[in-house]
């Protein structure tokens, strides 16, 4: 498989080594995946990925797009590589339509392809009503979708997407995940900063865990979620005040743990799944819902954070 990035021994600090951005920092980004870099806020992501679009230049270590390292190729990853930043702020002085448009132009579409595709964004974004709209004059989450239809008009090869769903309501966010997905599937390279772990387990081919300014973990989802307890979540909804009679009437199935005023929890084998099934429905108890869950990407996630010690001695941005 081909490599485009490659990334080795990455640190970054401030403040003369006492701000720690990034420590050591090692992994590969193939051709054609998408790689999930996930991490709370403040974990180090967006300063790395700066890193791999040639905005910042790392402290020790280098950064490879394509063999090279990206301080002597700017121009080229500028070329090739769709960033959007967290914080966008170059476009907000034009209008929704001609941010797209000129974005298009740019990468050098013909007028009347840079037309064609910036129409069909607005199309799927529904905001052709607001074309003529100045964007700092829009909503964060208009905002945002004009900022990633900026990544996918002229058809990048690699694009490097920054919590590309927030601020956005749950039908946007799903129309992004499908454009990501469509986009990947025509062989784009796609990275991705997120902290919504549930959302992007849907989307992502691999998975790397930062916090603290180290990278925890990096592999596929299958792979990372054989490290944690493989035993199905049961979680249950009891009518208001009868939690502890479930729980007691449940009690063969294992130990309960109480989620809130009216919700629980256990954990059961995959085998003895069915069996805990027919125990919800033949009792009639008072439930309101119940749902069967196994490990997630939020659970491998939580793990690996764990397991994990915040270094004493330094800060991290």
């Amino acid at each position: 498989m081909k490599l485009i990035y490659q990334l080795e021994h990455v640190n970054k600090t401030y403040k003369k080594g006492k701000v720690v951005a990034n420590q050591d920092i090692s992994f590969d980004v193939q051709q054609g995946e998408i790689l999930g870099l996930l991490g709370p806020n403040g974990a180090g992501k967006s300063t790395l990925i700066k890193q791999m679009v040639g905005h910042l230049a790392p402290t020790s270590g280098t950064v490879r797009y394509k063999g090279t390292s990206v301080q002597t190729q700017t121009k080229r990853v500028a070329q090739e590589v769709a960033y959007y930043s967290q914080e966008p702020h170059a476009l907000t002085s034009l209008k929704t339509w001609e941010a797209l448009y000129f974005t298009g132009r740019l990468r050098g579409l013909t007028k009347e392809s840079a037309v064609k595709q910036t129409e069909e964004l607005l199309e799927r974004f529904g905001m052709q009503d607001l074309r003529h709209k100045l964007l700092k004059n829009v909503s964060g989450g208009q905002k945002r979708l004009i900022g990633i239809g900026t990544c996918l008009i002229g058809f990048s090869p690699v694009m490097i997407l920054d919590e590309p769903t927030n601020e956005l309501d749950p039908k946007k966010r799903r129309l992004v995940w499908d454009l990501i997905q469509e986009r990947n599937c025509q062989g784009v390279t796609v990275i991705l900063v997120t902290h919504n772990v549930l959302e992007a387990e849907q989307v992502v081919d691999r998975v790397a865990v930062v916090n603290h300014g180290k990278l925890l973990a990096i592999d596929h989802v299958s792979v990372l979620k054989q490290r944690v307890d493989q035993r199905m979540k049961l979680e249950i909804t009891t009518s208001l005040g009868e939690s502890d009679y479930v729980c007691q009437s449940l009690s063969a199935l294992g130990h309960w743990t109480k989620m809130g005023e009216n919700r629980i929890r256990t954990l059961i084998e995959k085998q003895d799944a069915s069996r805990a099934i027919d125990a919800l429905t033949e009792k009639q108890l008072p439930i309101e819902e119940y749902s069967l869950v196994p490990p997630n990407l939020e659970d491998v996630y939580f793990h690996i954070d764990d397991e994990q010690a915040k270094p004493a001695d330094a800060e991290v941005v």
